[in-house]
C-alpha cells in the first residue's frame, strides 16, 4: 500500500507542472499579443508618418523691364515775326533751318523744346494795343516746326500777351490743335496752364513753365507746383523766363529761386530771356542752365545776341548725360559752331558759370555726365 504522502508529493508535483505549463503558454500568448500589438502600431504609425515634403523651390522672379532711356533737346528763345517774319514770307521757314536740316541734329529726341517768343493768333493777326516789341505769329508758319521734331514750347514770357487776353487764349487753342504740348502763362502769372504732365515711354515728365521779367510771381504757387509735379512725376522740368538782358552772369535772385526750385522737387531748370547765353550751375547734382540764349530772333546788332546754346539731355537708368551744342547765327540762320569757335565759346560759358574743376574739363569737352 502506497504512502499517503507519496500521493500528496505526486499531486503537488503534478500541480506544479500544470501551472508551470499555465504560465508558459501565459507568457506566450502574452508575448504574441504584443507582437502584434507593435506590428500594427508600427503599421498604424508609417500609415500617419506625412510623406517627405518636396524642398521648396523660390520661384523665378523675372527681372524687371529696363526703363527705356530719355532723350530731349532744349534751345533758346524763337521769335518768327519782325525781320524773321519778313525771311519767312520771302524764303519760307525752311530757309531758317538750312544750315541745321541736313545733319541729324534733330534726330533722336523723344522731346524737343524751345521759349516761343510771341502768341500763336489766328492768321498770326496783331491785335492793340501796339508795342514797339509786338510778336504774332500764324499758326501755319509754326505748325512746320515740327518737320525739325519740335513737340514742346515754354509760353511763359512777356511777349505771351503782345496780342492781349485775345491772344493768349487764340495762342492755346492753336498750339493745342497743332498738338504741341506747351506750359506757361503771362509775365508774373501762375495759373493753371503753368505745368503739365506728359507721358514719354511708360515714364510721366512733369514740365512747368514760369516767368518773372515785369515783375516776380507768387514764390509760394510756383513751389506749390513743383512739389506736386514731383509727387506726380518721375521726372521734373522747369522753364523759366528771367534773368537781365544782354547779361551773361546769372544774378543772385536768379541762383537762389533756382536752388528753392531744386529743393522743391525740380531736377532739370531751363533759362531764357537775357538774350545771350547766361553760365551754368549744378546744384544738388542737378542742372541749372540761367539762359540758353537767342536761337531764331533778328537782334543781328551784337555778335552775343547771335549766338545760343542747345543742350540735349539723356536720362537712362538713374543717370543723365548732358551734350552741348554752341550756336551762332547769321541773320537769324543758325548753325553749329565750327571747332575753333566752339572751343572758344566754352572756355566763356566756363567763366560765366558756376561749377567744380571736374564740371569744368567736362564743358571743354561738351559732355557732362551725372
Amino acid at each position: 500500500m502506497r504512502h499517503p504522502k507519496i500521493g500528496l508529493i505526486i499531486f503537488l508535483s503534478a500541480a506544479v507542472l500544470v501551472l508551470a505549463a499555465i504560465l508558459y503558454l501565459s507568457k506566450q500568448i502574452n508575448a504574441l499579443t504584443i507582437s502584434n500589438s507593435q506590428a500594427a502600431a508600427e503599421s498604424q504609425s508609417q500609415t500617419l508618418i506625412p510623406p517627405t515634403k518636396t524642398e521648396a523651390v523660390d520661384p523665378v522672379v523675372a527681372e524687371p523691364a529696363p526703363i527705356p532711356p530719355l532723350n530731349f533737346l532744349f534751345l533758346g528763345d524763337i521769335m518768327l515775326d519782325r525781320h524773321v517774319g519778313e525771311k519767312i514770307k520771302a524764303k519760307g521757314v525752311d530757309y531758317l533751318f538750312t544750315n541745321l536740316a541736313t545733319s541729324s541734329f534733330w534726330n533722336g529726341y523723344d522731346l524737343v523744346g524751345a521759349n516761343l517768343e510771341g502768341a500763336v493768333t489766328n492768321g498770326g493777326q496783331h491785335y492793340a494795343p501796339a508795342y514797339s516789341n509786338d510778336f504774332a505769329f500764324a499758326p501755319k508758319i509754326v505748325e512746320q516746326l515740327k518737320k525739325y521734331n519740335f513737340n514742346f514750347f515754354t509760353i511763359a514770357n512777356n511777349h505771351l500777351t503782345d496780342q492781349s487776353a485775345k491772344g493768349v487764349l487764340e495762342t492755346e487753342k492753336n498750339l493745342t490743335s497743332l498738338g504741341f504740348n506747351f506750359v506757361g502763362a503771362p509775365d508774373a502769372t501762375i495759373s493753371s496752364s503753368s505745368s503739365k504732365i506728359i507721358e514719354i515711354n511708360g515714364q510721366r515728365i512733369g514740365l512747368a513753365g514760369f516767368s518773372m521779367v515785369y515783375h516776380p510771381f507768387d514764390k509760394a504757387e510756383a513751389m506749390k507746383i513743383i512739389k506736386d509735379l514731383k509727387t506726380k512725376s518721375d521726372l521734373v522740368i522747369v522753364n523759366i523766363h528771367w534773368g537781365t538782358e544782354y547779361e551773361h552772369q546769372f544774378s543772385k535772385q536768379q541762383q537762389s529761386l533756382a536752388h528753392e526750385f531744386i529743393d522743391s522737387g525740380a531736377d532739370v531748370i531751363i533759362g531764357h530771356h537775357p538774350h545771350v547765353v547766361q553760365g551754368m550751375e549744378v546744384y544738388n547734382n542737378k542742372p541749372i542752365f540761367y539762359s540758353l540764349g537767342n536761337f531764331i530772333f533778328d537782334q543781328y546788332f551784337s555778335s552775343d545776341t547771335q549766338e545760343g546754346l542747345a543742350v540735349s539731355f539723356n536720362f537712362s537708368d538713374q543717370n543723365l548725360k548732358l551734350n552741348l551744342f554752341p550756336l551762332v547765327s547769321k541773320s537769324a540762320v543758325p548753325s553749329l559752331m565750327s571747332t575753333t569757335s566752339r572751343g572758344i565759346f566754352l572756355e566763356k560759358f566756363i567763366k560765366w558759370s558756376k561749377v567744380d574743376d571736374g564740371v569744368k574739363e567736362q564743358i571743354k569737352e561738351g559732355e557732362i555726365s551725372f
